[in-house]
């Protein structure tokens, strides 16, 4: 029995294994998560676009206790009122090393089903980020891209991904944030 969850609910509601807590873990988040890459303009970054992944479940406020498993058994991540909806939880994890480190791997094991091709983008270009790969302009291309493909295909952004492409800057300097030592 997970009876560390008994200062948040009955652990008798709960699946007796970790294993299968796990899993039901997965199929809320791919019914009720989202992984998502933000492209955002910044004009002091190296190519005057950044790209923000994002991994989180969205849940009532009567429900916050959803949230509080996805916390403890992840083990990083917050939870935040979802901006503008005052009765909206989110369990948000932005941290990229967080991202890298458990979510990622979490799904990689109880692999999703409706989430399937969006969270395989989303790991290429968390592991790509973490391989350093959008410091050159061809992969900060490459990852853009995938990040294009993902959520119906960014039919909610802002900017276009042509918009994005035409608009890239040619780095001036090296990359900031991490000045080359001498």
């Amino acid at each position: 029995m997970l009876s560390e969850y008994k200062n948040i609910m009955n652990p008798n509601d709960l699946p007796r294994r970790r294993k299968d807590l796990h899993w039901f873990m997965a199929g809320f988040a791919d019914a009720e998560g989202c992984f998502s890459v933000s492209v955002k303009k910044q004009e002091t970054t190296r190519f005057g676009w950044v790209l923000d992944p994002v991994f989180h479940v969205t849940q009532h406020k009567n429900h916050r206790n959803i949230l509080e498993i996805f916390k403890r058994e992840l083990q990083c991540g917050r939870i935040i009122q979802k901006p503008g909806q005052p009765e909206t939880l989110q369990y948000i994890v932005e941290n990229r090393r967080q991202l890298a480190e458990k979510i990622l791997p979490f799904f990689r094991k109880y692999k999703l089903i409706a989430k399937k091709r969006d969270y395989e983008l989303f790991s290429e270009i968390v592991q790509g980020m973490e391989n350093k790969k959008h410091w050159t302009k061809e992969g900060f291309k490459e990852l853009l891209e995938k990040a294009f493909m993902m959520n119906q295909h960014g039919k909610q952004r802002k900017y276009s991904l042509e918009h994005v492409l035409s608009n890239l800057q040619d780095p001036q300097r090296p990359y900031v944030g991490h000045p080359k030592k001498t």
